[in-house]
């Protein structure tokens, strides 16, 4: 039997409101019947007769506990059959013989063959293309599934504007990156990414018992053998699927079209109900469902706000009509029927709600639009139909204000491109007779705008198709294909974005603001010194440490100092005691704060080129709080351990204390001073005369400096030997960094917000000076890893103090690699390999594929962690030492510190009162999302940057135009040859490309300091990881995704 795939409808605005009529007498007679009371008791009777035979399913559909009932619907009498002609036999005498036609194989719901179209659009939009098109099985590994997407699950999973539901039947690793295999109900397996998973059905919906039939350890093992890249090969004697396993798999499928079926009648049922009067919107009168929950929501909000809406919130909104009298409130669980088909709804109208762009299925949170992006969004469209229209037809008006930007933005392009011309001179502002954007003028850069940040493939942005059509409208020449990429060249051109802008920044302070709604915390800028503490209260609990030596070592562009160490001597004995100063921000900022509240979306501090976004932004707070800063005494919470010369720890404490003036010194002081071996700067490029580097060298550090810098030298390198006893391992490689050297002004910190676009455009001659440095790790331990050891020394300390007192925190841990094939060796052999005294290995040993690392986790009690040489999980590890910079150790801080005040009865409850576990956990699920979008922006950033110096380098005309800037330097034993001929080396998996007529194979390029894709033809032989072969750049792209093309030469 052929299968039947179904897929919930895109209707449109229109479509809807004509079927509304229609919906809302169905809406009637779904309800509670009020016509009499005897009508109501018989239809109770009848239900209590007829129950839904599984409660499991009836859980899902309708929700526990809830006063939801399906309605019943009327059985129609049976259609009479149809009378059939009588068929003359004579006139089938003379035909031709049938021939034998093979039917159409049955879907056995086994490994589907090759790639099926749906699976082909589904994943399109992945930028790695690693599933799309070929996947590499082998060296697949099972891992340990994600709480709350475990195995057995069903769940939604949405990209490329496609929609997906399976069932879970595996977490796995492919090419070191974590996925989900999927069971389809066409009987495709699919791996999948836990970002694409929007919504999760309810454990009791598929039992345990069925969804384990439906796959095996051993199916696993035997798919992990083969050698195929094409998806999930065909079938073989080896993995063939059992009879009992097909058979579980086609009722899994079953219920999963059953699903479907059920949201479609569902999804009807929330578009008919909940009708609302309009409110003057487009042309009035009534409206119901989705449409009147975005009514409700933003009646409440003042003008231009947004605000956040849940599924389950829309579900119960709309099944609990206030003009209709119900003997109880249908409540709506979050994981059943009714919360789904809201969230299908809410995902087909992004032009009203926007899904969360992080975990949507762990957060089920949408954004709700503001009336004025509504309106905005109605507007544009309606003048884009009327140009278009006229393109079309050629008669007709166009729309004058629409038509008038175009003529605007037209000329400011023409003035851009004779910019070109100055390339390679110093960049500086002209002033041309530019004409001024008017309101209606910045709403069509809105929308320009609006899909460079609004990126996930989850949901089509309403904005994007507009946007599309104006850029053609402005270039309709142009045989460019229009994309997100030609929207942020068109931008760059129009003076919109600033030559020194990568835009990284304000997209990260759009998600957080995003992000802050839905979990309403108030955005914008925050003072509130009223709500801070005074920072007296815990004084005479701190220890005096004023008398000591405090050395802050740390980055010369480092503004944020968190963290000290001083030595104090034992008389009489080698051991010395030392102390880890760390600066305390919950000295005046409690939790409850709005700072700390925004701390907590933030995350941490994020650091770009082009500027920084600290997680603090309250700058007289900042100046006080930094060590070293110009106050006469400082508050710390100082971690302190007894430690002999081997390294051992013998006594800890931890305290609160006071320290004042201490010594702020670079680490190429320290290193100069101690003539430890320094990172090794190159530069590819060239570079100026004149750095920051030589100036911080010129530091002075005194004798006596000298001699506490030695010993704290010796033992922290003890230390990391004795922690790298038994496990552990660290690689690096060499990595490079831009510095922007003639940056004009500030990047925009949120160029989405429309209130902070310019009156007119801003262009500049000349280019933007780049300064490309590639950095070399040194081999030994030098001064920035000896005051990293010293803070992970104090994260152990503070895990210790922490686990012994039940004081709610978040542990860190990590599990050991693990060997995928005899070939790779053993986690011995692998240890063996390190450098003697640290764990440092070949940093290509690891990307090999028959190596997996599993990812870092959570914890609310103690747990290992392998990789940092901490196999023992009674004491465990945190992070505290940066405060300044991660919410988590400022959250860390504010637990010790009230306990300590409970301790000693202080009688403040404000300073007592902790977090629980359920709250810490909270805090810092939301905590870790801040800081993987401040990670990500970071890596963008830098990768936009590298990409924007190799373009203006290596592949702009004339070549090295470097070499005639005025204070600029190359040595010619670091530079790029006349040729561009580049060594590299093999960083990972070779994955075919049919688009390339190829193949793909990550490289690292160490001369450049980064890693590529090297596009290749089909080899002979398969490339090794850590091979060398020469390479050469072949295309650069900044825009939408920054990317670095490399082709092989031979």
């Amino acid at each position: 039997m052929a299968s039947i795939r179904l897929r919930p409808t895109r209707g449109s605005t229109n479509l809807i409101r004509r079927s509304l009529v229609t919906s809302a007498r169905l809406a009637d007679t779904y309800s509670h019947p009020s016509s009499s009371q005897s009508s109501s008791s018989s239809s109770l009777s009848s239900e209590s007769q007829n129950p839904i035979k599984n409660p499991k399913t009836f859980e899902f559909l309708y929700g526990p506990e809830s006063n939801w009932r399906k309605p019943k619907v009327p059985s129609k009498p049976a259609t009479p059959p149809k009378k059939r002609a009588k068929v003359d036999p004579e006139a089938y005498k003379n035909l031709p013989p049938l021939e034998n036609v093979q039917r159409e194989r049955l879907i056995d719901f086994s490994l589907a063959e090759g790639q099926s179209n749906e699976r082909r659009a589904y994943f399109a939009s992945d930028i790695e293309a690693e599933l799309g098109e070929e996947v590499d099985w082998s060296g697949m590994e099972v891992v340990e599934g994600e709480v709350g997407l475990e195995n057995g699950r069903v769940v939604e999973c949405r990209r490329s504007g496609h929609t997906s539901l399976g069932l879970i039947l595996a977490s796995i690793t492919l090419s070191g990156k974590p996925r989900l295999l999927l069971l389809r109900s066409t009987g495709e397996i699919w791996p999948i990414s836990s970002h694409d998973v929007q919504f999760v059905m309810p454990p009791s919906l598929i039992s345990p018992t069925l969804a384990s039939q439906c796959w095996s350890p051993e199916l696993l093992e035997s798919l992990s053998q083969i050698e195929t890249k094409s998806g999930l090969a065909e079938e073989s004697s080896a993995i063939k699927p059992t009879p009992e396993m097909l058979s579980a798999r086609r009722k899994v499928a079953m219920i999963l079209r059953k699903v479907h079926r059920e949201t479609e009648k569902m999804c009807g049922r929330l578009m008919a109900g909940s009708f609302r009067a309009d409110d003057g919107h487009r042309d009035g009168g009534q409206v119901g469902g989705i449409e009147s929950v975005w009514q409700n929501w933003q009646a409440q909000q003042k003008k231009g706000e947004r605000t956040s809406i849940t599924a389950v919130q829309a579900a119960e909104f709309i099944l609990n009509p206030r003009h209709r009298k119900q003997e109880k409130k249908i409540e709506v669980k979050s994981n059943t029927l009714p919360a789904y088909a809201a969230h299908v709804l809410l995902m087909r109208r992004p032009d009203l709600f926007t899904a969360d762009q992080g975990d949507m299925w762990s957060s089920g949170t949408f954004i709700v639009r503001s009336r004025e992006e509504r309106q905005l969004l109605d507007s544009v469209q309606k003048g884009i139909d009327v140009s278009m229209d006229i393109g079309r037809t050629g008669s007709g008006s166009s729309d004058e204000e629409l038509s008038s930007f175009v003529e605007k933005a037209r000329s400011v392009i023409e003035k851009s491109q004779m910019r070109e011309d100055t390339q390679g001179q110093e960049l500086k502002e002209e002033k041309h007779d530019l004409p001024e954007w008017t309101t209606k003028d910045k709403e069509y850069i809105s929308i320009l705008l609006s899909p460079l940040v609004e990126t996930r493939s989850t949901q089509t942005p309403p904005s994007l198709p507009l946007a599309l059509s104006i850029a053609r409208l402005i270039s309709p020449s142009s045989e460019e294909v229009v994309e997100r990429g030609t929207l942020a060249r068109l931008l760059s051109d129009l003076g919109v974005i600033l030559p020194w802008d990568s835009l990284e920044l304000s997209k990260l302070t759009e998600a957080e603001n995003r992000s802050m709604i839905m979990s309403s915390v108030p955005t914008g800028s925050v003072r509130g010194e009223d709500e801070l503490l005074k920072g007296n209260e815990l004084d005479s609990l701190r220890e005096d440490f004023t008398s000591h030596k405090v050395f802050v070592i740390d980055d010369p562009t480092a503004s944020e100092l968190d963290d000290g160490i001083s030595l104090e001597r034992i008389h009489g004995s080698e051991d010395v005691w030392v102390h880890i100063h760390i600066a305390d921000p919950t000295r005046f900022i409690p939790p409850s704060h709005p700072l700390a509240k925004q701390a907590s979306i933030r995350g941490s501090s994020t650091y770009l080129p082009e500027g920084n976004k600290p997680l603090f932004p309250l700058e007289v707070i900042m100046k006080e709080l930094s060590l070293g800063a110009n106050v006469d005494a400082q508050g710390t919470m100082t971690f302190s351990a007894r430690l002999n010369r081997t390294g051992e720890v013998d006594e800890t404490k931890v305290r609160m204390g006071w320290i004042k003036k201490p010594k702020v010194i670079t680490y190429q002081a320290v290193d100069q001073a101690l003539g430890l071996p320094t990172s090794r700067s190159t530069r590819p490029f060239g570079g100026p005369l004149k750095t920051t580097e030589n100036e911080t060298k010129k530091m002075d550090i005194d004798s006596s400096d000298l001699d506490d810098l030695k010993i704290l030298y010796d033992i922290a390198k003890a230390h990391r030997a004795r922690r790298y006893a038994k496990a552990g391992l660290e690689w690096s490689l060499s990595s490079a960094s831009v510095t922007l050297l003639n940056q004009l002004y500030p990047a925009s910190t949120n160029l989405f917000d429309p209130s902070t676009l310019h009156s007119s455009s801003r262009l500049f001659a000349g280019s933007l000076g780049l300064d490309y440095k590639v950095s070399t790790p040194v081999g030994g331990l030098n001064a920035a890893g000896l005051v990293a050891e010293y803070m992970i020394l104090a994260g152990r300390l503070s895990a210790e103090y922490c686990s012994s007192r039940d004081i709610p925190v978040i542990y860190r841990g990590s599990f050991a690699p693990k060997p995928l094939s005899p070939e790779a060796g053993t986690l011995e052999d692998l240890l063996s390999s390190r450098i003697e005294g640290t764990g440092q290995v070949d940093p290509f040993a690891m990307m090999r594929s028959d190596w997996y690392r599993p990812a870092g986790y959570v914890d609310v009690k103690p747990i290992s962690h392998w990789i940092m040489g901490f196999d023992d999980s009674y004491k465990g590890y945190i992070r505290a030492t940066s405060p300044l910079r991660r919410f988590d150790d400022f959250l860390v801080h504010w637990q010790i510190k009230s306990y300590l005040a409970k301790q000693a009865g202080v009688g403040v409850r404000e300073l007592e009162k902790g977090y629980s576990k359920e709250e810490v956990v909270g805090l810092v699920r939301r905590s870790d999302e801040g800081t993987k979008r401040a990670k990500r922006a970071g890596i963008n950033a830098n990768r936009y940057w590298q990409a924007k110096a190799i373009q203006q380098y290596l592949l702009s005309s004339p070549r090295r135009a470097a070499e005639v800037k005025e204070g600029w330097k190359i040595k010619d034993d670091e530079t790029v040859g006349e040729d561009g001929v580049l060594v590299g080396k093999i960083a990972g998996t070779t994955a075919s490309a049919p688009s390339i007529s190829g193949e793909i194979t990550p490289i690292f390029v160490g001369q450049l300091g980064l890693t590529a894709s090297l596009h290749h033809p089909v080899l002979g032989s398969e490339l090794e990881v850590g091979q060398e072969v020469g390479c050469r750049v072949m295309e650069v792209q900044e825009w939408p995704n920054p990317l670095v093309k490399l082709e092989l030469v031979k």
